[in-house]
């Protein structure tokens, strides 16, 4: 009998820590329960006590409120589980807990049958009847307000709700809470709203535009971050508009690259009177005027691989006399664009790569009128040997950075001729001028400040020539590709351990653009 009755005893202490346990009754159905998915209406409060749902509740010392459990109405109590459980399902905008509010207590694990039969402060809130009532609620977001009022989204928010308790006389307000918008009531600032509607609600005050009253000079600053196209269209909305948006500050930059200009548009840009103008690969229309050529304030002009034809070419340099910079790469010239070349005396810059059509008196005229050139690019323009000649003759002494690169019939006599003429040159590129021998390299010695030599594929210099250079203390980079095998190369470096051996495989001398970087010509910003 006693061996029985203890036996007894055991067992009835076992079984109420089973049944009192949560962890152990959970962890004895995990194989007996059914999967869960958010497409299953039928409610199983376990499934959401062992996803926490509990533990986002509050505890039952909190005010709130027990819903009863019907049957007819578990779909709408399987709904606000899920809410619980992610808010994002929630259509209606709560407001989120501030910074410096209090937090509410949270409760443990609770060994409840689940918790669909307590609602939080949230939830309760969406089920209660709507009732037009002036009830004071209390809400965190008040409170972060109140104790930060020094940030300007304080202050904004905090008068908005000043505002409105003005305007419902009657209600008072606690210093920890503020009056909740009836939901009837439309409130001020609403996050539904558009923007558009507040826009709206600023520019149109009583019946008064208020955009008038602003001065020429305000106006002026809010179309300086506007695009091009946008100031375009303001031009189209009145008068006033349309003169402040042709203050030439506004067009100072135009990147008008890679696009197609309609004929007689490219009139419309001089008009503009921009500085810095960018119609790389564009396809310009024709612009034949008739009028008497005025003159424009383009100072850096990109014109790379555009297709143009040469009287809209002739017309438009003709209202270029004061530029600075300017590239014609891959362009179609004859005598008399050359000459009008030749006519800006403040040329500094000039690309002519791959261009066409250069003869020996436009070279003259280009030389001679440009007194200024510092840094010019006539690579691979098929020059002729009386070109080669004329060139050589009449370069500028000024001039800083030459490229000759593809000139097959430049011979050891002409680069004297260049060196004399040239003496303050920082950078020579003499690449794929296939008849220089070392005649020309003794001459080059004498550049007492050239930084950087290029003499790629001179298949007549012979590789122990080049340890010449070494008396060359102002040398920095020589480049000598497809010309000495690896370990040459290797030679050469040993050899010549202050120059830096071809690390530069192309020449930027007088490039508007290099690498892949297209906002800019010469170092100048195109967009604003």
């Amino acid at each position: 009998m006693n061996a029985n009755t203890n036996e007894d005893e055991n067992q009835s202490s076992i079984v109420p820590d089973i049944i009192e346990s949560p962890r152990k009754r959970m962890r004895t159905d995990n194989l007996t329960r059914k999967s869960w998915s958010l497409m299953d209406r039928r409610p199983d409060t376990e499934v959401f006590q062992e996803m926490g749902v509990s533990l986002l509740e509050p505890d039952d010392g909190d005010s709130c409120d027990t819903m009863p459990v019907n049957n007819h109405k578990s779909s709408l109590k399987r709904k606000r589980d899920i809410e619980n459980v992610n808010p994002n399902v929630n259509g209606i905008i709560t407001s989120p807990r501030g910074k410096f509010s209090p937090k509410s207590p949270r409760g443990k694990f609770s060994p409840s049958p689940g918790s669909s039969r307590i609602k939080s402060p949230r939830s309760s809130e969406k089920f209660k009847p709507l009732q037009p009532s002036d009830q004071i609620l209390e809400t965190s977001i008040c409170d972060a307000y109140q104790v930060d009022e020094e940030t300007p989204v304080a202050q904004s928010v905090s008068a908005d709700y000043k505002g409105f308790g003005a305007a419902t006389a009657g209600r008072t307000r606690a210093s920890d809470s503020f009056t909740r918008h009836s939901i009837d009531e439309e409130p001020r600032v609403h996050p539904s709203q558009p923007v558009s509607h507040h826009i709206n609600q600023l520019v149109c005050h009583d019946g008064q535009d208020q955009f008038s009253l602003l001065s020429d000079e305000v106006i002026l600053d809010v179309m300086r971050w506007l695009p091009k196209l946008t100031l375009a269209h303001c031009m189209l909305v009145c008068k006033r508009l349309y003169r402040i948006a042709c203050t030439e500050s506004l067009w100072q930059r135009l990147d008008l690259g890679n696009k197609n200009l309609a004929k007689d548009s490219l009139g419309k840009i001089l008009d503009r009177k921009p500085l810095i103008v960018r119609l790389a690969s564009s396809e310009i229309g024709e612009w034949h005027p008739i009028t008497a050529p005025v003159e424009s304030r383009i100072q850096y002009l990109d014109l790379s691989m555009c297709s143009i034809d040469r009287q809209t070419l002739e017309q438009l340099l003709l209202r270029c006399s004061g530029l600075r910079k300017l590239s014609l790469e891959n362009l179609a010239l004859n005598e008399a664009t050359q000459i009008i070349i030749g006519k800006c005396s403040n040329m500094e810059t000039l690309n002519l790569t791959m261009a066409q059509g250069v003869t020996p008196d436009g070279l003259t005229a280009i030389l001679e009128g440009c007194n200024s050139l510092q840094s010019l690019n006539v690579s691979w323009c098929n020059l002729s040997e009386p070109s080669l000649e004329a060139l050589v003759e009449k370069l500028p002494p000024k001039l800083q950075r030459l490229n000759l690169s593809g000139a097959r019939t430049l011979s050891d006599d002409m680069v004297v001729t260049l060196v004399g003429r040239c003496p303050r040159l920082l950078e020579l590129d003499l690449s794929d001028c296939s008849r220089l021998g070392v005649t020309a390299l003794t001459a080059l010695l004498t550049l007492s400040r050239l930084e950087h030599l290029a003499l790629s594929r001179c298949y007549l210099l012979p590789p122990h020539a080049f340890t010449k250079l070494s008396s060359m203390s102002s040398l920095q980079y020589l480049e000598v590709w497809g010309m000495l095998p690896t370990s040459s190369t290797n030679a050469l470096r040993a050899a010549l351990p202050a120059i830096q051996i071809n690390q530069f495989m192309f020449s930027a001398i007088s490039r508007p653009t290099v690498g892949t970087r297209r906002t800019s010509i010469w170092g100048l910003r195109t967009r604003d």
